[in-house]
């Protein structure tokens, strides 16, 4: 099927979806109903009409390639199945254990298809378990579930693509879990989960961990756990494969978009010409913004417990990731979206449903229409005389814009007050 074919289709699949969202945000009576006497009924209806009919349509009937990510994600698991050694016998530029782990669908279905579903699967699983933690705080948390399998973002990056960047949600909440449970000495169980986490998922996760210390009550405690896992891991790996375990790290030297620096880049070039071959700078210097604001907010909400200020961090560090890092794209949304859904969002409110879907809407659009349009990097001003270069770039500013509505939101959660802030 054509590229552009595909991109209209995903067009009128969000208009779709969009529809839904406002029927859904409109019946609160009925889910708030349904959440007292059929949660799991209406949760399941949920996942098979939104991630498992859809799936079973685009990947066995019309039977379409998996795209995005999925091809490598097979590379991958095909070489991990065979027996082969993360970074030595395969390029991964995850932590070391997640091709093994991407790979145990391909022992049951050898075929692309079958990384697809899984990731379907641990992002409904990573929702009912988001869905059981705020079920008990906010009375909604079965309609904010059912808005979530409706938003565009999750349906086409996870749906679509087999992005995994939710994992970062999930493993935040199983931690945060975990401080809601044990409220006390909970050092340990939270290095333990964090250490895991890094072995999992990707290095990227490693932004959260200043901001976290600052909130926990014996931080060394738990850098001391952590070292006891990580430590022995990085030696092992060190002295199978020498120093290629940092593969990872080679994975952020490519300037993407939408972020800060795509949107200043015409004004910037006009004072430092920049050399993508040797962007790392660009990329250290935007790291500082993603560690320090998030440590800032912690520490602005350090006489709260942990387990009040863990969601607003995680959110606040991911979406300065998607801000200041020259090398975030919009499939990264996915990664503190479902927690920005519940956490910050306010359904009640207009703006709120708004600003919600049109952070959805152009992280979708704004990257086809880049990729489409070649990938322009703009340089100079006089580019914008392009109509296309001019109408990708408004995208881009606004969906920055949307960006730092959320760090705004975030803080004021965090720091400023318990309850989402009025727009």
């Amino acid at each position: 099927m054509p590229v552009l074919t595909v991109f209209y289709i995903k067009l009128i699949i969000n208009l779709g979806l969009t529809l839904g969202i406002f029927w859904t945000v409109k019946r609160s009576d009925l889910f708030s109903k349904w959440q007292q006497d059929n949660e799991r009924l209406i949760f399941g209806l949920g996942f098979v009409l939104l991630r498992l009919i859809p799936w079973i349509g685009i990947f066995l009937i019309i039977n379409e390639d998996p795209r995005g990510d999925i091809p490598f994600f097979f590379y991958k698991a095909e070489a991990a199945k065979a027996g082969g050694f993360v970074y030595r016998d395969f390029w991964s530029y995850h932590a070391p254990l997640y091709a093994y782990i991407i790979s145990l669908p391909v022992w049951i279905w050898h075929n692309a298809r079958a990384i697809v579903l899984f990731m379907v699967l641990m992002e409904s699983g990573i929702l009912w378990l988001t869905y059981q933690t705020y079920k008990k705080r906010i009375p909604n948390a079965l309609q904010l579930a059912i808005i979530y399998y409706l938003l565009p973002a999750g349906f086409m990056y996870i749906l679509v693509d087999g992005q995994e960047e939710v994992w970062f949600w999930g493993a935040a909440l199983l931690i945060w879990r975990y401080t809601l449970k044990k409220t006390v000495d909970y050092e340990v169980g939270v290095g333990l989960l964090y250490a895991l986490a890094l072995l999992t998922i990707k290095v990227t996760f490693i932004f959260l961990l200043p901001a976290l210390l600052i909130s926990v009550k014996k931080p060394v405690k738990m850098l001391l756990v952590m070292a006891a896992i990580g430590l022995p891991a990085v030696g092992f790996l060190y002295w199978q494969i020498g120093d290629l375990f940092l593969m990872p790290i080679q994975h952020t030297e490519q300037l993407m978009t939408p972020n800060l620096f795509s949107i200043t880049r015409p004004f910037v070039e006009i004072m430092f010409p920049i050399d993508e071959k040797k962007s790392t700078l660009i990329n250290w210097f935007g790291l500082l913004f993603t560690v320090f604001i998030p440590a800032f907010i912690a520490f602005k909400g350090r006489h709260k417990h942990v387990n009040e200020v863990l969601p607003g961090i995680f959110i606040a560090c991911f979406v300065c990731m998607m801000i200041f890092q020259a090398s975030a794209m919009g499939a990264y949304v996915i990664a503190y979206l479902m927690a920005v859904l519940f956490e910050i969002i306010d359904i009640r409110k207009t703006a709120h449903v708004l600003i919600l879907l049109a952070l959805n809407w152009l992280t979708v659009v704004q990257p086809f229409i880049w990729v489409y349009i070649k990938q322009p990097a703009y340089k100079s001003l006089g580019m914008f005389e392009n109509p296309s270069f001019l109408f990708e770039y408004v995208l881009q500013i606004l969906n920055v814009l949307c960006f730092f509505w959320v760090l705004r939101e975030t803080y004021r959660k965090v720091a400023v007050s318990g309850k989402p802030a009025l727009i």
